[in-house]
C-alpha cells in the first residue's frame, strides 16, 4: 500500500543499505536470519539561500539537497510481537558528516542499517554538552552559603569586661543579661508592605492607634533580595544573608535540602536553651525549614494563590483557642491571604483594605488575650515575665502585587513590637508618627539578635544583624553595654570564621587597651574590623572601670564596628566554587564553538545567521544585534532595562525592511507593523527605572476598565474569526476559486462559502473517477468522498472547539475579575451566560485545557485527511491557483489552536496584545490577509526575502526572533524575580502540585514568546523552501548559537563581577532567567517540542 502511493516530486526511493558488521545472533540456531522488507523515501528540495538566489532561478534551479527521510520497514513474522523494534544511531567510520541508523527487531530478522545525515544528532549532542556545562557553572555559582557549623552555647559568651580590666588570673564568662520577656507571639503577614500599616490609606486602625499612643514601636524593615518567603524566613530566624538559590527552591514544597535543622537559628535557641514550647499555624514553609521544632502545627500551602479567604480562616481559627490554652511559650501565626490578593489583583485591589482590617482585628484580639493573661500570670507569680507580641512581614510587594526583586516597594516591610515595657522612646506629642515610620528603616535581620537578647538566649552563630537600640532603651547602661558586647563578640566570631588571618582579641589586649587611642588603619578589611572591635572594647572598659566617657559613646563604638562588619560580611558571606565555574565556562565555550562549526556547514538558518562553507558570514543587522547584546550584559542598568534593547532593535529591524523594500506595498505593510509594535511596547511599563509610570495597562485598569473588557471580547472574537477564515478560505481553495470565478460578483463569493464543501466533495469524486479511468494513482483510494466528508467534519470540529475554548476562557476571566459588571451586564443575564460553562472556576479552566487538547486532536485529524484527500496537485487543478500545503495548514492550526490557553493564563489587560501579535504576523505575508478579506490562494513566500541591499535587509526570521524576545517584556515581564506572575499558575488547579504549577507559571510568563515561536514555525512552513527537518535543524542551530554566546558571556560577567554590589539583586536573577530561556524555552519548547511536532507531522502525512 505504501509503494502504491503517489510519489511527491520532491521524494525519491531510498534503498541503499549501510553495511552491518557480521554478528552472531543468539537465536540463529532456532530461526534462520533473514532481512526485512522495507520501502524508504528521501525527501529532497532546493535551498534558496542568498547564494542560490543570486546564481540560480526557477528555470535554472540549484542542485537538490536532502531534507528528510521516511523509513517503512516491515516485520510481519516477528516472533516476539510484544517487543517493539528499536533503532540506534551509530557513528559512520567512513564519513564524519553522516551517521548510521541501525534497526533491531529480533528473531527472525537481521539488523538493517541506513546511512543518513547527522546534523540533528550533532545538534542534540552539542545541547547536552552545553547543559552539562551549565550544570557545572550553577553548582559553582549558586552554592549553599558558608556557615559556621554547630549551635551557639552559653560557653561562647565573651568574658566580663570588669574582670578583664582588673587583670585577675580568673575571668568568668557571665551569662547574658536576664531575659526581659517569657513568651513570644509572632504574627507574620505575608507581603505586608510598610504603607499597609503606616500609610494614610491603611485600614489597620488599631495598630496605628497603638503606634500613635507610644504603646508600640514600629520600623520599616528592609528585606534583601530575593524577596520571596523561604529566604526571608531564613533571614528572620538566622540573621544571615540567605542563599540566592532559595528563590528557586521556594516553589518546591518537597525540597528538604534547604532545611535549617542543622543550622543555628533563633527557634532552636529558644527551644533548647530556654525550654520553650513552640507552636506554628499557617504557611507550611516553616515546617520544612524547622523540622522537629514545633509541638502543635497546622500548615497551609503558600502557593495556592487563588485562595484569599480560607487560607487565613484556617489560621485565625487557632488564635483564640491556642493562646487561651496557656501551655505555650512561642506561637507563630503566618497569614497568606494579603499576599495572594496582591498576586491576583495588585495592591490597589478592592479586597486589600478588608484584608488589612481582618489582620488588624487579629492583632487586637491576640494582643488583648495575651495582655490579660500576663496580668493574671504576674499577679499569681511575681517572677513571671510578660509576653512580647511582634507583627511583621517577610517581604512586601511592588505596584502590580508581585515580589522577588529589590525595588523599594518590594523590600519595605514592617516590624511592630507590642508588650509590657514597650514604649516609643522618641514619641513627641502631636508629631506625625506614622509618616516618620515610613522612613525609619532598619535591616530585617536585626530581629534575630534583638529577640535573642530580650529572651536571654545565645545569638545564633552566623547572625549578621545588630540589636535594635529602641528595644534596649529600657535597660540600664551596664546591662545595655553588656548586651552590645555579646552581640559584637558574636559578629567578630563570624569575621574570624570567614578570614583565617583575623586574630582573636585576647584578654590581655583588651585589658591593656586603655592607653592611646587605637588607630584603625590596616592592610585588610579584617584588620580594620579587628581594630574597630578592639576600640569598642577599650571604650567599654574605660566606662566600666573609671566611669570616664559616656555610655552613648561606647554604644556608638560598638555599632560602628557592627555596621562595618555587617557590610563586609554581607558581600563576602558566600562561597563560590571557582573550579566548577571555570569548568562550566570551558564546556559552554566548547559547545558554542561546536555550534559555530555546525552553522558553518549550512546556509539554511533563515537569515538569522547567514553562513558559507568556508567561514561564518553574518548579516550586518544580525551582527550588530549580537555584538550590542553581548556588550549590554556587562551593565546592570541595561540588564534591568533589557526591554528597551529589544524594543529598539525590533523597530530598527522593521525600519531596515522599510528602507530596503522593493515595492510600495511591502514598505506600507512594514510601516503598519511598526505602528502596531509601538502600541505593543507602550502597553506595559517594565524594568526598574520607569516601572509604575503611566502606560496603557494603567489606563485600562484604572478609569477605563470597561474599555479593557471590550478589547478582551474583541480579541476573543478575532481568534474565532481567524480560525473560521483560515478553514473557509485558505485550506479548500481551488474549488472555491472556480465557483467565484465562474459565478462572478460579490454575492457569488458568499455563495461559495456555503457551497464550498459540497462542491469539494463533488470535485473530488470526479477526480477519483478520472483517476480510475486513466489509472492515475491518487493519495486516497478508500471510500470515495467519505474521506473528504470526514475532513469537512474535522475542520468544523476544530473551529467549534476553538470557539468554545476561547469563549470559556473569556467567561473565566470575566467571572474571576468581575468584568461583566464593568460592561454593565446584569446579574441575571450573566447567570444565563454562566450556564454554558461549569459553575466552578477551576472546572472552567480545566474545560479550556480539555477543549484545547480536542482542538489539537482535531487539527491532527485534519492534517491526516488533508494529506490523503485532494492534496495532490493534478494538472486539471493547477490553473485554479495554489492552496495551503499540509505543513502550512498544520502550522497555522497550531498557531490559532493554542490561543485559548494563552488567553486563559494571561492577565485581562494583556489579552488584547495577542490580537496585535496576530495582526503583526499576518502583515508579514500578503497571502495570509485572506483572514480579513476573501481570497482563495496561499502561495509560499521566502522567509529570507532578499530585496534590495541584501546585507542590510533583515530576514523575516530575524525580525521574528526579535519579536520572540520583545514579547516577553511587552507582557510586563522583566529580569527581576518580582515580575514572575503566579496569579494564573493555579488556573484549574485545586491542590498544589509543583510540576503542574511550575508548568502553568512558565506558560503564563512566557506566553508571548511561545506564541511567536509557533509563528516562526508557521513562517518556515510558509517559506517556499518548505518545512523540513533539515531546515528546522539549521534554524535551531542558529538560535542555539545565539543562546550559547549569551550564556557564555553572562557566565563570564557574573564571574568577573561576583563581588559587585548588584551581583545578587541584578546579575543573579538575570542568570536564572537565562537558565529559564535556555532550558525551558529553547531546549524543551522550541527544540524538543518543535522537532516532535515536525516528526509527528511527517508521520501522519
Amino acid at each position: 500500500a505504501e509503494m502504491r502511493k503517489e510519489h511527491d516530486p520532491s521524494e525519491a526511493m531510498f534503498s541503499v543499505e549501510a553495511s552491518v558488521p557480521q554478528v552472531s545472533y543468539s537465536w540463529q540456531d532456532k530461526h534462520r536470519p533473514r532481512k526485512p522488507r522495507y520501502f524508504n523515501r528521501v525527501h529532497t528540495g532546493y535551498e534558496w539561500n542568498k547564494y542560490n538566489q543570486t546564481h540560480y532561478d526557477k528555470d535554472n534551479p540549484p542542485p537538490k539537497v536532502v531534507q528528510g527521510y521516511k523509513f517503512n520497514i516491515f516485520y510481519p513474522d516477528l516472533i516476539d510481537k510484544s517487543s517493539a523494534p528499536t533503532y540506534r544511531v551509530e557513528n559512520d567510520p567512513g564519513d564524519e558528516d553522516t551517521v548510521v541508523l541501525r534497526f533491531v527487531a529480533g528473531p527472525p530478522y537481521e539488523d538493517v542499517a541506513f546511512r543518513i545525515g547527522r546534523r540533528l544528532c550533532v545538534l542534540v549532542a552539542i545541547l547536552l554538552v552545553e547543559l552539562v556545562g551549565l550544570g557545572y557553572f550553577i553548582k559553582g555559582f549558586f552554592p549553599y552559603k558558608k556557615s559556621i557549623p554547630g549551635f551557639a552555647t552559653r560557653q561562647d559568651l565573651p568574658w566580663d569586661i570588669k574582670q578583664a580590666a582588673s587583670g585577675g588570673s580568673s575571668v568568668t564568662k557571665t551569662p547574658v543579661v536576664a531575659a526581659r520577656y517569657g513568651r513570644l507571639v509572632i504574627m507574620l503577614v505575608d507581603a505586608l508592605r510598610n504603607d499597609f500599616v503606616f500609610g494614610n490609606n491603611s485600614a489597620m486602625t488599631y495598630t496605628q492607634e497603638m503606634l500613635r499612643s507610644g504603646n508600640a514601636i514600629g520600623f520599616t524593615a528592609k528585606a534583601l533580595a530575593p524577596t520571596v518567603t523561604m529566604p526571608r524566613l531564613k533571614a528572620l530566624m538566622t540573621g544571615t544573608v540567605p542563599n540566592f538559590l532559595d528563590a528557586v527552591l521556594n516553589i518546591a514544597e518537597s525540597d528538604t535540602s534547604s532545611s535549617l535543622k542543622y543550622h543555628d537559628n533563633l527557634l532552636w535557641q529558644l527551644k533548647n536553651h530556654s525550654n520553650k514550647t513552640i507552636n506554628m499555624f499557617g504557611d507550611d514553609t516553616w515546617l520544612r525549614l524547622f523540622p522537629d521544632v514545633f509541638t502543635r502545627t497546622d500548615g497551609t500551602s503558600s502557593f495556592f494563590v487563588a485562595d484569599t479567604v480560607e487560607v487565613d480562616r484556617n489560621v485565625t481559627r487557632h488564635v483564640r483557642p491556642e493562646l487561651e490554652r496557656g501551655d505555650w511559650d512561642v506561637t507563630i501565626f503566618h497569614y497568606l491571604g494579603l499576599d495572594h490578593i496582591g498576586h491576583l489583583a495588585g495592591p490597589n485591589s478592592p479586597l486589600m483594605r478588608p484584608k488589612q482590617k481582618e489582620m488588624d482585628d487579629v492583632v487586637r484580639d491576640a494582643f488583648e488575650i495575651v495582655s490579660k493573661q500576663d496580668m493574671e500570670r504576674m499577679r499569681r507569680d511575681p517572677s513571671a515575665k510578660p509576653t512580647l507580641f511582634v507583627l511583621l512581614g517577610d517581604h512586601a510587594m511592588n505596584e502590580i502585587g508581585n515580589h522577588g526583586g529589590n525595588s523599594q516597594l518590594e523590600t519595605s516591610t514592617v516590624f511592630v513590637f507590642l508588650g509590657q515595657g514597650i514604649r516609643s522612646p522618641s514619641l513627641a506629642k502631636g508629631s506625625d508618627v506614622l509618616s516618620r515610620l515610613l522612613t525609619t528603616e532598619v535591616p530585617q535581620i536585626n530581629l534575630v539578635p534583638t529577640l535573642a537578647l530580650l529572651f536571654g538566649v545565645p545569638i545564633p552563630k552566623n547572625n549578621l544583624g545588630m540589636p535594635l537600640p529602641e528595644l534596649l532603651a529600657s535597660y540600664g547602661d551596664s546591662e545595655r553595654l553588656r548586651m552590645l558586647q555579646v552581640s559584637a563578640h558574636q559578629m567578630f566570631g563570624v569575621v574570624r570564621a570567614n578570614d583565617p588571618d583575623a586574630r582573636e582579641v585576647t584578654l590581655a589586649e583588651a585589658a591593656g587597651s586603655v592607653g592611646a587611642p587605637v588607630n584603625c588603619e590596616g592592610e585588610s578589611t579584617s584588620d580594620v574590623l579587628r581594630c574597630k572591635y578592639k576600640r569598642a572594647l577599650a571604650a567599654h572598659r574605660r566606662f566600666a572601670v573609671s566611669g570616664r566617657g559616656s555610655a552613648g559613646r561606647v554604644e556608638r563604638e560598638y555599632y560602628d564596628f557592627m555596621v562595618h562588619a555587617n557590610e563586609h560580611l554581607s558581600r563576602a558571606f558566600s562561597g563560590y566554587d571557582l573550579g566548577a565555574m571555570f569548568t562550566g565556562m570551558a564546556i559552554i565555550g566548547t559547545a558554542a564553538a561546536a555550534l559555530v562549526v555546525l552553522c558553518q556547514a549550512s546556509d539554511r538558518s533563515g537569515g538569522i545567521f547567514s553562513t558559507k562553507t568556508w567561514g561564518l558570514r553574518v548579516s550586518i543587522p544580525t551582527a550588530a544585534l549580537l555584538v550590542t547584546y553581548l556588550i549590554s550584559i556587562w551593565s546592570s542598568s541595561l540588564i534591568e532595562e533589557e526591554h528597551q534593547f529589544w524594543y529598539f532593535w525590533t523597530q530598527t529591524m522593521f525600519a531596515l525592511r522599510v528602507l530596503t523594500s522593493t515595492t510600495a506595498g511591502d514598505a506600507l505593510r512594514t510601516v503598519l507593523q511598526m505602528g502596531l509594535f509601538r502600541i505593543i511596547r507602550a502597553w506595559n511599563q517594565t524594568g526598574q527605572k520607569w516601572t509604575g509610570e503611566p502606560d496603557i495597562r494603567l489606563y485600562l485598569n484604572s478609569s477605563h476598565s470597561g474599555l479593557m473588557w471590550i478589547l478582551v471580547v474583541a480579541t476573543v472574537l478575532a481568534v474565532n474569526v481567524t480560525a473560521h477564515r483560515l478553514h473557509m478560505y485558505v485550506y479548500p481553495g481551488p474549488c472555491r476559486s472556480a465557483i467565484v470565478r465562474h459565478g462572478g460578483g460579490r454575492s457569488s463569493a458568499h455563495a461559495a462559502n456555503a457551497m464550498a464543501y459540497r462542491r469539494d466533495a463533488e470535485e473530488y469524486g470526479r477526480r477519483v473517477a478520472e483517476a480510475e479511468q486513466t489509472r492515475v494513482a491518487v493519495l486516497y483510494s478508500g471510500a470515495g468522498t467519505a474521506g473528504l466528508r470526514v475532513l469537512m467534519v474535522t475542520q468544523r470540529v476544530f473551529r467549534a472547539v476553538v470557539g468554545y475554548a476561547s469563549f470559556s476562557a473569556l467567561v473565566y476571566q470575566m467571572d474571576r475579575n468581575h468584568g461583566w459588571r464593568e460592561l454593565g451586564v446584569s446579574e441575571g443575564l450573566w447567570s444565563l451566560v454562566r450556564l454554558s460553562v461549569p459553575s466552578d472556576q477551576a472546572q472552567i479552566a480545566r474545560l479550556v485545557y480539555l477543549c484545547t487538547a480536542l482542538a489539537l486532536a482535531a487539527g491532527v485529524a485534519c492534517t491526516w485527511y488533508r494529506a490523503r484527500v485532494g492534496m495532490l496537485e493534478l494538472s486539471s487543478w493547477e490553473s485554479h491557483g495554489f492552496r495551503a500545503s499540509v505543513a502550512q495548514a498544520a502550522a497555522l492550526d497550531l498557531l490559532v489552536g493554542m490561543l485559548p490557553v494563552l488567553l486563559l493564563l494571561s492577565r485581562p489587560h494583556n489579552i488584547p496584545l495577542f490580537a496585535l501579535f496576530l495582526a503583526v504576523f499576518v502583515l508579514f505575508w500578503p497571502q495570509l490577509q485572506v483572514v480579513f478579506g476573501p481570497r482563495s490562494s496561499i502561495a509560499a513566500a521566502d522567509v529570507q526575502d532578499g530585496g534590495g541591499l541584501d546585507a542590510l535587509r533583515p530576514s523575516k526570521l530575524a525580525v521574528l526572533f526579535c519579536l520572540v524576545n520583545a514579547s516577553f517584556f511587552a507582557l510586563g515581564n522583566s529580569n527581576s524575580l518580582a515580575s514572575l506572575d503566579l496569579s494564573n499558575a493555579y488556573a484549574g488547579v485545586s491542590r498544589y502540585n509543583e510540576g503542574v504549577v511550575g508548568l502553568l507559571m512558565f506558560v503564563s510568563n512566557w506566553s508571548g514568546p511561545l506564541w511567536w515561536a509557533a509563528a516562526a514555525l508557521a513562517a518556515l512552513a510558509l517559506d517556499r523552501q518548505g518545512l523540513t527537518m533539515r531546515r528546522v535543524v539549521d534554524v535551531l542551530a542558529a538560535v542555539h548559537l545565539w543562546q550559547a554566546c549569551t550564556l557564555l558571556m553572562l557566565s563570564v560577567v557574573v564571574t568577573v563581577l561576583r563581588t559587585h554590589l548588584f551581583i545578587w539583586s541584578v546579575f543573579s536573577p538575570r542568570y536564572l532567567y537565562q537558565v529559564g530561556w535556555l532550558v525551558g524555552f529553547y531546549v524543551l519548547c522550541a527544540t524538543c517540542g518543535g522537532l516532535l511536532w515536525l516528526a509527528g507531522l511527517a508521520q501522519i502525512s
